[in-house]
């Protein structure tokens, strides 16, 4: 086994929790670390352990066999599918189909970690648990004062985020919404289709997995997920490690399943009217200012994040390079579901697009 990846993750972190799932699906060896200390509630990630040593400020970071270091969830994953080619892909083969998982793959993980927050640092049963759940995970075997005064720390450094994040009582009733929309869509899915494209998981059912994996611990959303949505919850205890699944995609030009054409909804209507918000804040040079995104008729208020402008202009530029006839297999469910008017590259916006790749 000379070949072992290492994963630097973190016990409340989707992200790391999404990657560690595509590393056990494609039977890629690794080792999980959570590096105790890295984290104390307050500062930054990573001080005096690996992740910092390793120059990153963030989780996942993963360290590759030939002793390189990297970060950022998705170009982790096409990093892998580049170096274990026909191994276990999650990918789809077909362009149209592998458009259509990325673009939910890319909502999900921009759009569900704002409810998340806001249901894990609003709700009281969610401040009494979470803060003393993560720190618990971070410090490992501590006495009650020291997890106590981290975890209060913590959620006083996260009460902060959520509102700049939009966890504000004007936005909650969409925040809360999209949440319950999630539950019946994949709850009606998984009553007729384990996975999103086939009869394996795609990017899509990962990226959804990683932040589903968090949902289905948090307390209020993981009663709520237990209530509407048992299926849904069950499958995410699948998807933590589905290393013995094996399947087939769906053919290109079969009927869309029911969570993808749902999720797809949601990307359209929620997901990427916020990332072009960010895109045209990117575009105007105000990164980081506050930004109002018009979503269902609500003026959605956070902040604008320049990683949030170029996950959009990525998958613009992916939409670009489709070829007539896919972009024209594709492009009904893209206008059904809201997403097409989105996807089309704006006045200086390639130029505008940074190099894709691992951090």
């Amino acid at each position: 086994m000379s070949e072992v990846y290492r994963l630097l993750g973190g016990p409340g972190s989707p992200y790391s929790h999404k990657v560690r799932a595509v590393l056990r699906y494609r039977h890629l060896p690794h080792r999980w670390i959570v590096p105790l200390g890295a984290f104390r509630g307050t500062g930054a990630l990573g001080e005096g352990t690996e992740i910092a040593g390793a120059g990153k400020r963030q989780v996942p970071v993963i360290q590759f066999p030939d002793g390189s270091y990297h970060s950022d969830s998705t170009p982790i994953i096409d990093e892998l599918e580049k170096s274990h080619p026909g191994q276990r892909p999650v990918v789809p083969d077909d362009e149209g189909t592998a458009f259509l998982a990325r673009l939910i793959e890319e909502a999900a993980d921009e759009w569900l970690p704002l409810p998340m927050f806001d249901y894990r640092w609003n709700e009281e049963a969610d401040r009494a648990f979470c803060p003393r759940r993560q720190m618990a995970g971070w410090l490992g075997a501590v006495p009650e004062a020291e997890l106590g005064e981290a975890a209060a720390a913590f959620l006083s450094r996260q009460e902060t985020l959520r509102e700049i994040l939009g966890g504000t009582a004007e936005n909650r009733p969409l925040l809360q919404s999209t949440y319950d929309e999630l539950l019946g869509y994949m709850e009606a899915h998984l009553a007729t289709q384990l996975f999103l494209f086939g009869s394996r998981p795609s990017i899509a059912d990962f990226g959804l997995y990683g932040q589903l994996s968090q949902y289905s611990v948090d307390p209020t959303t993981s009663n709520l997920m237990k209530k509407k949505a048992v299926r849904l919850f069950q499958w995410v205890q699948l998807m933590d490690d589905a290393s013995g699944i094996d399947g087939e995609w769906s053919a290109a030009d079969a009927p869309l399943s029911t969570g993808v054409r749902g999720l797809l909804k949601l990307a359209g209507e929620v997901a990427l009217p916020m990332l072009q918000a960010a895109a045209d804040a990117h575009q105007a040079g105000k990164d980081f200012h506050p930004m109002v995104a018009e979503i269902r008729g609500h003026g959605f208020k956070t902040i604008a994040r320049p990683y949030q402008a170029h996950t959009l202009l990525w998958l613009k530029q992916r939409y670009a390079t489709l070829d007539r006839d896919t972009r024209a297999r594709i492009e009904p469910a893209l206008a059904e579901s809201g997403c097409l008017p989105w996807l089309t590259l704006r006045e200086g916006e390639a130029e505008a697009t940074p190099s894709y790749g691992m951090a």
